[in-house]
């Protein structure tokens, strides 16, 4: 009886191998497939790299920013966006919409294009300079346009000017496959978290006592004024624009003597800039913002 069982046994193990072989080449199967599509993928961005490393010492571009009249950019305030900071090619990265028909046949190329930028920090005189494709041209035109104002290009004297800023954007096609597969990603694990997208204006260096010393450094009046009161107080509102400069001024509530509110107004109105309020969500923006500000004066 036992010699029946350990033989059924044997036939059973034995019955089994084949499916279990089955299995192991399906896995081994398996794991070639994507061994030999991670090395693809590889290849694909080497190549990537090696052409935007042949694009760009094509020429000796220009890129970034410069003087409308040539002189050296040294001594000016450069224009800063609000989420790109100075740098743009990590806006054209991350908002790029790659041609559809050239993302289908893996179609690579680059545009290089000018474009000025006016006193109110916006994007205008668009010329492309060299390119392989016009889809990338309408692409890299379409995202100048929908770019959000900058914080303007300043000279010495800190007066608003123009200037030139060249941008070389290079479109590979595997590159952009990465970022919309990252941005997925990153899209699902913010979907749990709170994300604070909002950075608040700020004075110099952002305490709120800055402001209130600022205004009490400046300000001159006869505390006689106030008889017996010991300290009056006027509460003040200033509104900060999406330049960082004083837009308006009110008086919320008067300290009672209407020349010391007319001086707190005058010296809100004559503030240096402010940075704004910066969104730093999607392309960033600046906003305006405002800012209520109490001032007291004493009787001492």
């Amino acid at each position: 009886m036992r010699t029946i069982f350990v033989f059924i046994y044997s036939l059973l193990i034995i019955s089994s191998l084949p499916a279990q072989e089955s299995g192991i080449r399906n896995k081994s199967a398996v794991l070639e497939s994507r061994s030999v599509a991670d090395n693809g993928l590889s290849k694909l961005r080497q190549n990537e790299n090696r052409l935007d490393s042949m694009w760009r010492k094509e020429k000796n571009w220009n890129l970034g920013f410069s003087r409308i009249d040539g002189k050296d950019m040294g001594t000016i305030e450069l224009p800063k966006w609000a989420k790109w900071d100075y740098d743009l090619d990590r806006y054209f990265f991350s908002q790029m919409k790659y041609p559809p028909q050239l993302l289908a046949k893996n179609k690579a190329g680059y545009s290089v294009v000018t474009f000025s930028i006016d006193t109110v920090g916006l994007p205008s005189d668009i010329n492309i300079l060299k390119s392989t494709h016009k889809d990338f041209d309408n692409e890299v035109v379409r995202l100048i346009k929908e770019l959000p104002h900058c914080l303007p290009s300043r000279d010495e004297n800190g007066k608003r000017m123009r200037c030139l800023y060249t941008v070389y954007v290079p479109f590979l096609p595997q590159r952009y496959r990465d970022r919309i597969i990252a941005d997925s990603i990153e899209a699902e694990k913010l979907k749990h978290l709170w994300v604070d997208w909002q950075i608040m204006s700020k004075f110099q260096d952002g305490k709120e006592s800055t402001i209130q010393n600022y205004i009490y450094q400046r300000l001159v009046y006869d505390p006689s004024l106030l008889g017996d009161q010991k300290q009056a107080r006027g509460v003040y509102s200033a509104k900060i624009d999406s330049y960082g400069e004083v837009a308006e001024v009110k008086v919320l509530r008067s300290c009672g003597i209407e020349a010391w509110d007319n001086q707190v107004l005058q010296i809100l109105k004559g503030m240096p800039r402010w940075t704004p309020e910066t969104y730093i969500g999607g392309k960033g923006e600046y906003r305006s913002s405002n800012w209520t500000v109490p001032v007291t004066f004493s009787n001492n």
